[in-house]
C-alpha cells in the first residue's frame, strides 16, 4: 500500500511539473512574440551641414522672449566649487534644456511639437514625408529618422505618423 501511495505521489508530481513547464513555455512564447512585434525601425542620416544649421536655429530659438525660463543650479562635474546652471525654456509645446558653464552654454535636449517654428527654413511639425525626403535628398524607409554627425553626439530625431511630422527631438552631448 505504501509503495502504491509513493507511486501515485510520484506520478502526481511529475504531471504537475510538466503542466507548470508547459505554462512557462507558452508564456515565454507570448513575451517573445510581443518583443518581436515591438521592434521600431530607425533610419540614421549623417549630414553635418544640415545638423549645424538646425543647431544654429535651435540656439536662435531660445533667444525668443516668449519663453519662460526655469533655472536649476548644479555642481560642475570637473571642478569643485564651481556651480553651473541647467536652464529649461518652455513655450507652447516647445521644451528646450541647456547647460550653462562659466564660459559657455550648450543645448543638450529639446522636444518640439509646435508647427510655428522651422528648422533650415523648411522643416517643421506637419511637413509631409515626401517634402522632408526632398530636403534631405534621401529616400526615407522609417517613421523615425535621425539626422546627426558621424559620432552621433548631436542628433535630431524626426518622428512621423501617417506621413506627417509629429515630433522633433534633439539630443546633444554635454561633458
Amino acid at each position: 500500500m505504501k509503495k502504491l501511495l509513493k507511486y501515485f505521489t510520484f506520478l502526481l508530481l511529475v504531471s504537475c511539473n510538466q503542466k507548470i513547464k508547459e505554462n512557462i513555455d507558452s508564456s515565454e512564447k507570448e513575451v517573445n512574440k510581443k518583443i518581436e512585434t515591438e521592434v521600431i525601425q530607425e533610419q540614421y542620416i549623417e549630414n553635418d551641414t544640415l545638423l549645424s544649421k538646425m543647431e544654429s536655429d535651435l540656439n536662435e530659438l531660445v533667444k525668443n522672449p516668449k519663453f519662460t525660463i526655469e533655472k536649476e543650479l548644479v555642481n560642475n562635474r570637473h571642478v569643485e566649487n564651481i556651480i553651473d546652471t541647467i536652464k529649461t525654456f518652455n513655450f507652447d509645446k516647445i521644451n528646450i534644456k541647456s547647460y550653462k558653464a562659466v564660459s559657455e552654454e550648450w543645448i543638450f535636449e529639446a522636444k518640439i511639437l509646435n508647427s510655428g517654428f522651422e528648422f533650415a527654413k523648411s522643416i517643421k511639425i506637419g511637413i509631409d514625408k515626401k517634402s522632408f525626403e526632398k530636403i534631405l535628398n534621401t529616400k526615407l524607409n522609417s517613421e523615425i529618422v535621425k539626422v546627426g554627425n558621424l559620432e552621433q553626439t548631436s542628433v535630431f530625431i524626426f518622428k512621423f505618423e501617417k506621413d506627417s511630422l509629429k515630433e522633433i527631438d534633439y539630443e546633444g552631448y554635454v561633458d
